[in-house]
């Protein structure tokens, strides 16, 4: 077997490795920004720090739909804040997370008035947004609409929406809400037109909006907390006005009734506007928290086309609220762990709908040391991508004062990117693929392992003995000592896998259709730090390349042992022949973070001499490797604009020689400190 040379990453050197989960410590200063607990960079400065998550160049994956107000992002509400630097940041914060962070451009809820003064005055961050959207035609928009906080009055209608009125004919609503509570619920049963008219009001407030718009709304998301919600059976079975109902329906079960009325309300709204306006004929509409989750949810077959077809497929929108460390594997009242998603995605598989679009937030504490921290969260959202995660709406609430400092938690927009940024690097498997199925034909969304502390997901490609394995090692605690990572057995298809779960997630390729197996690791960059103090070093493992010459063979190390694969410290390289060559993409902005020199290291095993050529735009180097039976670093400094011409450049490896094998490349400071062996 060939022998192949171990690296680890110089990060892992101050890291706590100790699996003592019950004696308390500090909290981890590396799991927060630089200079914490003061705070050395602005929201927008931090983001503008950290490294660019690394996109499949191309992708069609859609983009993380901001839940985040930009206005607080940009610092309102903060002591001693002026509203207008507040809205100015709070657009550049939204311009930078569309333009490098793979995210659309946002307009959070617009509560228009008839006047349209909103759209005239300075100090309105709606018109700021408006004119952000305007400057960048070429950047996808979204919009926010909340049905239950429009301003009818402005319309010339009541002062609140028809479902939240109190003036209405009693038998329009729910009879045992009406006793039981003091404020009156809107029935099931209540007529159609109440639900027209509140969207005819959303369509005039939405008709102003495109009015001041130069360019289309591409995605429309509604936060779909209006009442009546799902109520349990033992409330609506006594109300006869229900039970007519349902009888003319012609439906059996309440469950089914529930959600049949439900979805026929929404779409009484959503047509008003959806349907009627010609500007959205071609914009995405979705609803929160349209799912098969356990507990109060809408039954999942009968609700989902509430929400519009997205590539042809129906995608849920759950919401996976942590908010702490020790909530991650369950849930607490309302803020739901893995185990929700666990339960709604196997209803949702199991209907045929393979993807999903979840509403995530890792917390809103003031005190961010409450929140669950950057790579915990990662290694979740890892996991949630190979469950079926095509993209997420990404929150923040400030539910009152103190209103959290954006500072603490701007990390929380980069999270989800660098999850999807993954992703794109297994869309074929995760377009063309499915979670394992055990042998009653029931979804395994939770892979079964034995430690309580680490979660694993897999996904295997339809027509391929082809998988995507994601793991990571949860914490419960900020404050309390766990591992980083662990070693874990997995048993995929008959066979025992020894693989490395991390904090921050391990994301593994397996293909078992070569022999041996080819297995190789996603997102190896990753740190557990927060994103402020991850290595400006560019790292790139050889097989995970952005694009290729035909045929390329990548080849990986293993150890057996006791008929079990052990690939918890397996390399894995590229192989390339004459003409051959291999791509990568890398961000003009990473490399600024460099210093004034470039160097560019290749890790290359070379069983006799070999040559190959970089090649980066314009650019082309020659490079030579002597025989030497270890790896070792080829060297060699490029200009630094040679990077810069193209906000991404794809840098490619062209092998001279029949016998080219490349593990890894680095691209650095000249003066970097780093030893060849850290990397």
């Amino acid at each position: 077997m060939r022998k192949v040379h171990f690296i680890l990453f110089s990060f892992l050197s101050f890291a706590i490795t100790s699996c003592s989960q019950t004696e308390p410590t500090k909290i981890d200063t590396l799991e927060f920004q630089m200079g914490y607990p003061k705070l050395r960079n602005d929201a927008l400065e931090q983001l503008k720090s950290y490294p660019q998550p690394r996109y499949q160049p191309h992708n069609d994956f859609l983009r993380m739909y901001n839940w985040m107000s930009p206005y607080y992002a940009g610092g309102a509400g903060q002591e001693g804040a002026i509203n207008s630097i507040a809205i100015e940041r709070g657009a550049k914060i939204q311009e930078e997370l569309a333009v490098n962070w793979n995210y659309y451009l946002v307009i959070p809820n617009p509560r228009i008035d008839s006047k349209e003064n909103m759209f005239k005055d300075p100090s309105s961050p709606l018109s700021s947004f408006v004119n952000l959207a305007n400057r960048h035609p070429e950047l996808p928009l979204s919009v926010t609409v909340f049905w239950g906080q429009m301003n009818p009055y402005y319309f010339g209608a009541s002062r609140l929406p028809n479902i939240l009125r109190q003036d209405l004919p009693e038998r329009y609503y729910l009879k045992e809400a009406r006793i039981n509570k003091k404020s009156r619920v809107i029935s099931y049963a209540a007529p159609d037109s109440l639900f027209i008219k509140d969207g005819m009001v959303q369509q005039k407030q939405l008709s102003l909006l495109i009015k001041h718009l130069t360019r289309p709304i591409n995605f429309i998301n509604e936060n779909g907390e209006e009442p009546p919600r799902a109520y349990s059976e033992q409330l609506l079975k006594n109300d006869s006005l229900l039970i007519d109902d349902k009888n003319k329906l012609k439906i059996d079960k309440w469950d089914i009734y529930i959600a049949t009325k439900k979805k026929h309300m929404r779409q009484l709204y959503s047509s008003q506007f959806m349907d009627k306006i010609p500007e959205l004929k071609n914009a995405y509409f979705t609803f929160y928290k349209i799912e098969g989750g356990p507990i109060d949810c809408y039954d999942w077959n009968a609700s989902k086309a509430t929400n519009s077809r997205i590539k042809g497929n129906y995608y849920s929108t759950p919401d996976f609220y942590t908010r702490t460390p020790d909530n991650w594997k369950a849930w607490k009242g309302a803020w739901h762990g893995w185990k929700w998603i666990n339960d709604g995605r196997k209803v949702e598989i199991k209907a045929g709908d393979k993807f999903f679009s979840p509403y995530v937030a890792a917390g809103w504490a003031y005190n961010p040391e409450e929140d669950m921290r950057p790579a915990q969260w990662l290694g979740l959202l890892k996991c949630l991508s190979v469950v079926g995660a095509e993209f997420y709406y990404t929150g923040y609430f400030n539910l009152g004062k103190p209103v959290s400092k954006p500072e603490n938690y701007i990390w929380q927009a980069a999270m989800p990117a660098y999850a999807q940024a993954v992703t794109t690097h297994f869309a074929d498997v995760f377009r063309n693929g499915n979670v394992v199925f055990d042998s009653k034909g029931n979804p395994i969304v939770t892979y079964p392992v034995s430690d309580n502390d680490v979660l694993v997901t897999v996904r295997k490609h339809d027509a391929k003995q082809q998988y995507i394995i994601a793991t990571t090692v949860q914490p419960s605690s900020n404050r309390l000592k766990f591992a980083l990572e662990k070693n874990v057995e997995v048993k995929i298809d008959g066979e025992t896998f020894i693989i490395k779960s991390r904090r921050q997630g391990s994301v593994y390729f397996l293909d078992k259709t070569t022999k041996p197996y080819v297995f190789y690791q996603l997102d190896r960059w990753h740190q557990y730090e927060h994103p402020s103090r991850w290595r400006k070093e560019l790292i790139y493992e050889a097989e995970v390349k952005e694009t290729s010459s035909a045929n390329l063979l990548i080849e990986s190390s293993f150890k057996m042992e006791n008929d079990k694969m052990d690939f918890s410290s397996s390399e894995a390289f590229v192989s390339l022949h004459k003409h051959e060559w291999v791509g990568y993409a890398v961000s003009s902005r990473d490399v600024e973070q460099l210093g004034s020199n470039v160097q560019l290291m290749m890790f290359i095993k070379n069983a006799s001499p070999v040559s190959g050529e970089i090649r980066i735009n314009d650019y082309k180097k020659t490079f030579t490797a002597a025989k030497n039976e270890n790896w070792n670093w080829i060297k060699m400094e490029i200009p630094k604009e040679v990077f810069l011409k193209e906000k991404t450049s794809i840098l490619k490896i062209v092998s001279n020689s029949e016998n080219l094998e490349l593990d890894k490349l680095v691209i650095s400071d000249a003066n970097s400190k780093a030893v060849f062996s850290e990397y």
